[in-house]
């Protein structure tokens, strides 16, 4: 899953926790996997068509990716959050493993339980229309209840918002119907690239809303 991990991100945004720091937490899984590429820790193959919805041959992450290490990283978080901001840190933990939930029915078998263990995954990734569906489902539920909750200081908090949304859609759409990366380097560069981007462009949403 990609945008679809935002929604409880937006949904849950507002007096413990700030949107950017939801959006960090959902993704933190990824965050991770993406420098462990890069120095060989974990590792990816790119393979044309691996799936109806993109070519990541997503083979060896248990240490980002395992069930048993989502729990670890979910609880590490939800401390730390709660050591630097005395309050949120439940909520922060729960987004964190929220990403390995999502993953788990997108994702092909390839999601280890432990260690060596056996790999889950329920294909959706396998059915194109039906994946981007959820995606765009559950990133616009999450930002219906943040719109209900917040509103925006003028249009800039408009503004924001509708720029956030779109670079959002315009990456899921890229993601599923644009050509592949060239390496699993050149992938795990852009998705660094990408969860900043999304990040900042959080901290600017945040500037612009506040709770109603």
């Amino acid at each position: 899953m990609f945008v679809g991990h935002y929604g409880p991100a937006a949904a849950v945004a507002g007096k413990q926790i700030k949107l950017w720091h939801g959006f960090v937490a959902v993704q933190l899984l990824d965050i991770l996997w993406a420098p462990f590429v890069l120095v060989g820790i974990e590792h990816v193959r790119i393979v044309e068509n691996f799936t109806a919805s993109n070519s990541f041959d997503l083979y060896h992450m248990p240490y980002t990716h395992s069930l048993m290490m989502a729990l670890v990283w979910s609880v590490l978080a939800g401390l730390a959050y709660h050591a630097w901001r005395k309050r949120g840190g439940v909520i922060i933990g729960a987004l964190v493993f929220s990403h390995w939930i999502f993953d788990f029915i997108t994702h092909k078998p390839d999601l280890e339980l432990w260690f060596g263990g056996p790999k889950v995954g329920l294909g959706l990734w396998d059915y194109r229309t039906i994946a981007v569906s959820v995606e765009f489902a559950l990133l616009l539920a999450g930002f219906m209840i943040l719109l209900r909750e917040t509103k925006a200081k003028g249009v800039g908090g408009v503004i924001a918002l509708l720029v956030l949304l779109a670079a959002l859609a315009a990456a899921q759409l890229y993601g599923n119907f644009g050509p592949p990366p060239g390496s699993a380097g050149a992938a795990a560069q852009s998705a660094i690239i990408a969860y900043g981007v999304f990040a900042g462009l959080a901290f600017w949403v945040d500037a612009t809303r506040t709770a109603k």
